[in-house]
Order: structure tokens, then sequence, then C-alpha cells
């Protein structure tokens, strides 16, 4: 890892750079300099060491699906469902799947994140892989 990508917390917002890289449509996720464990969510320090020298390295964007719970429309709001993914990356991260209808069959699935710019702010959803 080179010196140049090595970053200490200078009290740039961590949350604020992880949006600001899913606004251009990439999604990056830090990588402790100390242990080497990737982590999310963004933070100053590592939740494994707690050393404050991360780099910031792309989301494989790929993982399983660990549980869900589908969530019945209400009012104006449709339904839908939250999922949390065991990411390849080796955390897991909790989302949705918009659009799937999950049921018992679907838990150990493989799916395939995505950066949704239809929301404010973006945020990584995901689905089948294609």
């Amino acid at each position: 890892m080179s010196e140049a990508s090595v970053q200490q917390y200078s009290g740039e917002s961590p949350e604020a750079r992880f949006l600001s890289e899913l606004d251009t449509g990439s999604a990056k996720i830090q990588q402790c300099s100390s242990c080497g464990k990737k982590f999310f969510q963004p933070r100053t320090h590592c939740p494994h060491c707690s050393s404050e020298h991360y780099s910031w390295v792309p989301l494989t964007m790929a993982g399983v699906l660990h549980s869900f719970t589908n969530l019945p429309a209400q009012r104006e709001r449709a339904a839908y469902n939250v999922v949390l993914v065991d990411m390849e990356d080796g955390f897991r991260m909790m989302s949705t799947c918009p659009g799937m209808e999950l049921d018992m069959h679907s838990i150990g699935m493989q799916l395939r994140g995505r950066v949704d710019h239809d929301s404010v702010p973006p945020r990584i959803v995901f689905g089948t892989p294609a």
C-alpha cells in the first residue's frame, strides 16, 4: 500500500467521504492500514484494532443474503424489504432488495450491490447477480 493512499483521520467526516464516492457512482469502504481488515459503516477508527490509519478501497459489491424481513405497505408507502447481507469484504451490511420477493428459500442467495442514485442521498441496494 503506497504512502499516498493511507489516510489518517484529519477531520474529514468518513461518512461524507463515503457519500461523496457514492455520488460519483463508486462504492468505497475503509481498510485498516494496521490490521488489514475492511470495515463498514464509515468511521474514524478501525473497529477491530482501533487504529486511525486507513485507506479507501473499492467495495466488491458481492455478498450472500443472511437475513431479511418483508414490511407490508402502509398508507402511501409501498411494501419493501430490509436485508442483512454478508459481504465478501468480511462484514455484514443492511440494505434492501427493491422489487424482489424474498422468502425463507432466499437465505443464502448470492446478491450483487449497485449504487441507487434515485435515493437521496445515494445508497447501496441489492439484487441477484446478472
